[in-house]
This record gives structure tokens, sequence and C-alpha cells, in this order.
């Protein structure tokens, strides 16, 4: 198991408690506080070295674990539920994606840039999704890189909220292509998944990455969820993907900064 946390290279997000301006100031604190590697916020790819990327990683003994696509959603209104000119772009977007992760040898998230969907049409919806990623599946099949696709709760998207819909989806309508995998995120799961272990269990060997956010997606302690269960958990399932922080930037920026690294020496204890 590995750890990583987020670090944003465009525009600053509340999940990365370094602004974009300060991307390398970031990458240097992840290394300090003993993380393996960062998860990379990357909105689009005008003026963006992904060799640079690399190197920047290298020289500091850090990985990529995979780069979050979501931030394009909400900056350009574009998905992959969308149609036309917004559709192609989504796909096209999710391709350049693609061949950053080859190069950084990552995995590539997939979140709300799939879409929110609309009440009452959620198996449409589906359908639609599954027909759009096609070519994005097979590209990614192409290039040796895992899509982790991205439960999240019923207030953000009406689309694949649980584990145990997210796995449906990938059988029933991906029909269980090998470059998909699961990204499990602790506060989504606190809100529909009925049982972590049991998440764990049903998603198996598809699990490649975990979010690691309290229950009101404070840093880890400040809600009521206990991390240690859950890590025990994934270790006895072989679980050896990242463990990665996706928590807004409270109590305090200061706090996050000062916490992450002994939270992530904990959690590397546990057995």
């Amino acid at each position: 198991m590995k750890f990583s946390g987020g670090i944003t290279l465009q525009y600053d997000t509340p999940f990365s408690p370094f602004l974009a301006k300060e991307y390398e100031r970031g990458l240097d604190w992840l290394a300090e506080e003993g993380f393996d590697g960062a998860e990379l916020c990357i909105s689009d790819y005008v003026g963006v070295d992904v060799g640079r990327i690399k190197e920047e990683l290298d020289s500091r003994n850090l990985e990529c674990s995979t780069i979050s696509t979501g931030q394009s959603r909400t900056r350009e209104g574009i998905s992959l539920l969308h149609e036309g000119a917004a559709l192609r772009i989504a796909q096209e977007r999710m391709k350049q994606h693609i061949d950053a992760a080859a190069v950084l040898k990552s995995c590539v998230t997939l979140g709300l840039l799939r879409g929110i969907g609309e009440t009452g049409q959620e198996e449409k919806d589906a359908w639609i999704l599954a027909k759009n990623l096609e070519p994005v599946i097979d590209y990614a099949g192409q290039k040796n890189v895992t899509i982790i696709l991205e439960s999240i709760n019923r207030y953000e998207t009406c689309l694949f909220n649980s584990a145990e819909a997210l796995m449906d989806f990938i059988g029933t309508k991906l029909g269980n292509p090998d470059s998909v995998g699961v990204l499990w995120d602790i506060f989504h799961a606190n809100i529909e998944d009925r049982d972590f272990a049991e998440a764990i269990e049903r998603i198996g060997k598809r699990l490649k990455h975990v979010h690691i956010a309290d229950s009101n997606r404070w840093f880890p302690g400040c809600g009521h969820i206990d991390f240690v269960p859950i890590v025990r958990k994934l270790k006895e399932e072989g679980f050896d993907g990242y463990m990665s922080y996706e928590c807004f930037n409270l109590p305090s920026i200061e706090y996050v900064r000062s916490q992450s690294g002994r939270f992530v020496r904990m959690l590397r204890e546990i057995k």
C-alpha cells in the first residue's frame, strides 16, 4: 500500500493544501513528509509539459498515483454525458489524460467528468455513458493505462453512487474491460455503502485507488469515521494501490500540512 496527496498544477482546488502557483513547493512537501506519490490535478494540457512533470517527480523520488480530471467539467462545461462538441472535447481530453498517464505511469480518474445524469433516467444515462466511454476505454487499453471510475454520492450525481452500483455498471454496461478499475472514496462510501468491509470485498481486485477524507470531508480524525478497520481490511485483501487525501483544507491548511505525514505514518503501521 502506498500514499499520495493531491497537488494541483493549473487552477486552485479545495482539495490541495497548496495553490497552483505553489505546485513545486507542494511536491517538496510530499517528499519531506514521506509520501510515495502525488495525485495530480490537471484540467487541460495547454502549456503543460508532461515530460517535465515526470522529471520533477523523479527528482523527489515520487510517483504520480493518478491524474484527477474533474476540474474541466465545471471550468469548461464538458462531460461524457454531453452531446456534440462538448462530448468530443471530453473524449479527447480523456485521451490526453491517458497519454499523460502513459508517461507518468499512473492511473486516470473518471469522477464527475463522466457527467451528473438526471433523476428518473439513470438507466438511460448509464447506457449513454457506456457508449460514449467505448473509444476512451479502447484507447486506454492500447496505452496500457487504467481508468479508475469513482462512485460518488447521490447529492453530486445520479450515476452509480455506491460500490455495488459501480461494479454493476462495469460488469453490465461496460462488459468488464481490463483497462477499467475502481477508485473508492471513503467520504462518499460513508454516505452510500452499507458496510465498508463489504464494499471493499465487492470491488475486489478492481480496487486501484482509495480517497481519504472523514465523514464531513475534513481531515481524518475531524469526523466520525474509524480508519483503522478500513485500512486493516484493505491490507487483508491485499490492496497494493494508493491511498490518497481528498479532503477539504479543514480545520485549516496549516493543520492539514502539519498532520498529513503523521497520519500516513500511523496508517503504514496498522497490522
